[in-house]
């Protein structure tokens, strides 16, 4: 019996980890989206996302991001980074009482390569490498063999199944690139700034299984980016799109971000920002975001309303609603004019 539901544990889990974690906000998210954004900002920041599934408290779906860019920049100027390095902290807690839970830490480089007249263009290649581990934590859970006919539950009873509490580590390799045009984001000599991108994840095919003896490769998950800014009197609009590619499955995420700017510029952005916007993420959610940015501190919120059009009947339940928090400072000098950084923020 113990075997049996050790078998079927392993398989919830194993049907949980089919689909890669991501952020709804996936922009704010920028080193676990493409290692070449570590190369894009101009100045040196920190990065907080936080998304939690609104469920019950035994069913969890958690993602947390930290992460921290800074730019390497020729002495003294005020040009575009030649490129970029970046550190990574990731934490995933996901099914029945977080039986399942991925802990990983990722260092990032990034280099430049700047081209046409004032550098209008920008390719940014990235690369990441980092060390990861994974968890099927039993023990959290309660058996009835653990409840003492006189007063319940009886923490100090052994689990059945402690005996198979598994972890796993291993060295994980993501690569990307992006194409920037009109990086710094002047509206006085251009019209529009667009960009595009595309990263790698899991390029060394890392042995996931929890198995001895066992081999279970993960693939290679493919991620396609890109977005193109308008600047209408104070208003900075940014159609953008993200399309991911994992083992024939394909998820696609489009929508719009705006920034209101009540002391913008003839061509830049300056002062106090209000951040709103919406997108799709296709045969799965509507994504309502707001915000605020206040000198160097950027403050979002976004709640995924999962769409049941496309959900059967009997699966309404497991289409949980979620909110995200991301939190971003700037250790700009200059904190009244919006830096050349990620494309969105």
């Amino acid at each position: 019996m113990k075997r049996l539901i050790t078998i079927l544990l392993l398989i919830f889990a194993a049907k949980a980890l089919s689909q890669d974690a991501q952020f709804s906000q996936y922009y704010a998210a920028s080193l676990y989206l493409n290692p070449a954004f570590s190369g894009i900002y101009k100045d040196a920041s920190l990065h907080m996302n936080h998304k939690r599934q609104l469920q019950s408290a035994d069913l969890l779906n958690e993602l947390t991001q930290v992460s921290f860019i800074f730019p390497i920049k020729p002495k003294g100027s005020l040009e575009q980074s030649l490129g970029g390095v970046g550190v990574m902290a990731f934490n995933e807690k996901s099914g029945f009482q977080g039986i399942y839970e991925r802990n990983s830490v990722f260092l990032n480089y990034a280099h430049n390569l700047k081209f046409g007249l004032l550098n209008s263009y920008l390719i940014s290649i990235g690369v990441q490498a980092g060390y990861e581990t994974r968890r099927l934590n039993f023990s959290n859970l309660t058996w009835g063999s653990q409840y003492n006919i006189f007063y319940g539950f009886d923490n100090t009873l052994a689990g059945p199944v402690t005996e198979f509490d598994d972890q796993q580590q291993n060295i994980v390799l993501n690569a990307g690139i992006m194409y920037y045009y009109n990086p710094e984001r002047n509206y006085l000599l251009h019209k529009y700034s667009a960009f595009i991108g595309m990263s790698a994840t899991n390029l060394n095919r890392p042995n996931t299984s929890f198995t001895i003896d066992s081999e279970s490769r993960e693939p290679m998950l493919l991620k396609y980016n890109g977005g193109i800014e308008f600047k209408l009197n104070k208003l900075f609009v940014t159609p953008s799109l993200l399309y991911l590619y994992l083992r024939r499955n394909q998820q696609f995420n489009a929508g719009l971000n705006m920034a209101y700017v009540p002391n913008a510029e003839r061509y830049r952005a300056s002062g106090t920002q209000l951040l709103f916007g919406t997108w799709y993420r296709f045969r799965d959610s509507f994504i309502f975001m707001g915000g605020v940015k206040v000198n160097s501190l950027t403050v979002r919120v976004s709640y995924d309303l999962n769409s049941t059009l496309f959900v059967p009947e009997k699966g309404v339940d497991l289409a949980q609603n979620s909110m995200e928090i991301s939190i971003q400072y700037s250790l700009s000098k200059n904190r009244g004019l919006r830096k050349a950084s990620n494309p969105l923020f």
